[in-house]
């Protein structure tokens, strides 16, 4: 869950709209606008401003197009650096994450899944080598505790 600025969880809603989803990431839509904005820009420098100054400079006319592109190609890394100067990450990972209950809860939440969560004897060798390289193994089995728990009362309590 998203806490907005005084602590207080943020509607769903307002999140939602936040976040877009791009190439396999969730970014800020506000940090991905600015960032394209200063790559166009630095880009667009670099290339024509290059062009000027290998003019200026009496390089030959044939590699006048060359050194251009370098120098539009130098224009976007110098965005890129810039934009991460400028943009912090939007997500932060933390190395105590299961200290802090935050790795249960992620756990719990891709079992909500409509596939639900299986069972690690189910899952593949490499899988399993992974959680375990991880350190994740025994983080699953209580999640699987957890939710043949739950199922258990469901049925010893019928529809409660």
């Amino acid at each position: 869950m998203t806490r907005g600025p005084a602590g207080d969880a943020a509607p769903a809603a307002e999140q939602q709209g936040e976040f877009l989803h791009v190439w396999g990431d969730t970014v800020r839509g506000n940090k991905l606008l600015i960032g394209v904005l200063v790559g166009i820009v630095c880009g667009i420098v670099g290339l024509y401003g290059g062009r000027a100054v290998v003019t200026a400079l009496g390089v030959e006319e044939q590699l006048v197009d060359v050194w251009s592109l370098i120098t539009g190609i130098l224009g976007c890394l110098a965005a890129g650096v810039i934009t991460a100067r400028v943009s912090s990450p939007a997500r932060i990972i933390s190395e105590d994450a299961e200290d802090s209950g935050a790795l249960a809860a992620a756990i719990d939440e891709l079992g909500e899944d409509t596939r639900g969560l299986g069972v690690l004897e189910d899952a593949t060798d490499l899988s399993r080598a992974e959680l375990e390289a991880a350190g994740l193994t025994e983080a699953f089995r209580e999640a699987e505790a957890r939710v043949a728990a739950r199922a258990e009362s469901r049925r010893d309590g019928g529809d409660a």
